[in-house]
């Protein structure tokens, strides 16, 4: 019995050594079973609390930076707004040192002219002839009696009165200083419970006006909207202005946003750099049609039907002349394409227009047929006479009908100069300038 000693048992059932050991062997390993599922779930927190002593250093060091930054943009504020100060101070004294020193010149000029006029009245008056006393006496009388007026009229005070002040509130900018900004404590935010919502597969905007997107939050989230930032991308990867206002339901904020230009653009609405739900939302923008105004006319010469517009900004015209007339954005006509004729190329009525890519489709009513040209190449010349072509690969040529034309290395036409009378050689020299034999006003033209 392993509560007895060997050789006498004591006034109780007898129990066995191995059984009791058993026991204990089993409670043992119950005990430790029962310690199982505490170690992991514990080793898990102190990994997350070692994760987040790692976020709240992290998160420490933003804050700290972000304060450092801020107060540098103050400072640099405070330096700007000290030295405008001290150069308006200048300017201010600059003005009244000179209204003083004009004073004091006159009064300088004043004391020589009567120092002059006493000095001189005293030599003359101690000559000794009468007839070169007289001779200068009214002269010298008169130069003095007009500096005693001079003096009468003059004021002996400087006129000066406005002294230099200054405004310098430091207790209330102190004061603000002592209040600005804070430094708190948040729940953690999560991007999933915002989201934002314009109603519209492809929202639309207008170019130059402000579209307003709700973002809808959890309720009392205070301080919090602080986080929420927006961004406004065109689909070239240019920024534009957007806004996040908050109105005054604590339940809804407004993301504000304003296009520039026509096309697409993402709007992305994030807290800490996370995505909201719905974000970045695509937003087309387009002109404004409610303000339309005339812009500028383009002369076709005569009766037009069709036209379209090239992505490059040229315009083309149907004439009823038998051509189409090509225009550049800013209303220059830089060439035809096509003349009138039943032939390829040539139109009897030319009417509907249609650009696909650089491909130009032309209807044609009268020959019933639909023709399609190349939109950016130069077309034809009316007989082309002279041509030459530099060192960047730019083309020139002369045609008959008054004019040069200058094309690109890809064969664009980018000018036309006109005034010619049928144009023939042309030439260019070491430093680019054009020279061109103009038949019938009898001389060389240079460019």
């Amino acid at each position: 019995c392993p509560n007895c000693l060997p050789i006498k048992h004591k006034d109780h059932n007898i129990e066995d050594y191995i059984d009791v050991g058993e026991t204990a062997r089993k409670a043992l390993k119950e005990s430790v079973a029962s310690c199982d599922g505490v170690i992991p779930p514990v080793t898990e927190a102190i990994a997350n609390g070692e994760k987040m002593l790692e976020q709240i250093a992290t998160r420490k060091e933003e804050v700290r930076q972000e304060i450092k930054e801020t107060f540098e943009e103050l400072k640099a504020a405070l330096d700007k707004r000290c030295n405008d100060l001290l150069m308006e101070t200048e300017e201010i004294a600059s003005a009244k040192r000179k209204s003083v020193e004009k004073q004091l010149d006159g009064f300088r000029k004043l004391v020589e002219q009567v120092s002059h006029g006493r000095h001189l009245a005293s030599s003359v008056s101690e000559r000794t002839d009468p007839g070169e006393v007289l001779s200068v006496k009214k002269l010298i009388m008169n130069q003095l009696e007009e500096c005693i007026e001079e003096y009468k009229k003059l004021p002996l005070e400087i006129e000066e009165k406005g002294a230099i002040l200054t405004r310098l509130d430091t207790p209330s900018l102190s004061k603000e200083i002592n209040e600005f900004g804070s430094v708190f404590e948040f729940e953690q935010l999560n991007p999933s419970l915002y989201s934002i919502d314009s109603g519209l597969a492809i929202p639309l905007a207008t170019v130059k006006k402000e579209r307003k997107f709700r973002v809808s939050l959890p309720a009392g989230i205070d301080k919090a909207a602080s986080y929420l930032k927006g961004s406004f991308i065109k689909s070239d990867g240019s920024k534009e202005e957007g806004r996040v206002v908050i109105v005054n339901d604590n339940n809804t904020a407004i993301v504000s946003c304003t296009p520039q230009s026509i096309g697409r653009y993402e709007l992305s609405v994030t807290i800490r750099g996370h995505h909201i739900k719905g974000s970045p939302l695509s937003v087309k923008a387009s002109r404004d049609y409610t303000t339309l105004a005339n812009q500028r006319s383009f002369d076709v010469g005569n009766n037009t039907y069709g036209v379209a517009v090239h992505t490059n900004g040229e315009v083309f015209a149907s004439s009823s002349d038998g051509f189409i007339q090509v225009f550049s954005e800013d209303g220059t006509a830089v060439r035809r394409i096509g003349s009138k004729g039943n032939g390829n190329g040539q139109f009897g009525r030319p009417w509907g227009l249609l650009l696909v890519g650089d491909r130009l489709y032309v209807s044609d009513d009268t020959l019933h047929r639909v023709q399609y040209f190349s939109a950016t190449t130069a077309g034809n010349f009316s007989s082309p006479d002279g041509i030459a072509i530099d060192d960047e690969g730019y083309i020139f040529v002369s045609s008959n009908n008054g004019y040069l034309h200058v094309l690109s290395p890809d064969r664009k036409q980018v000018k036309l100069i006109s005034g010619l009378s049928c144009p023939w050689g042309v030439a260019l020299d070491k430093d680019g300038y054009i020279y061109v034999a103009d038949y019938y006003n009898k001389r060389i033209m240079k460019y």
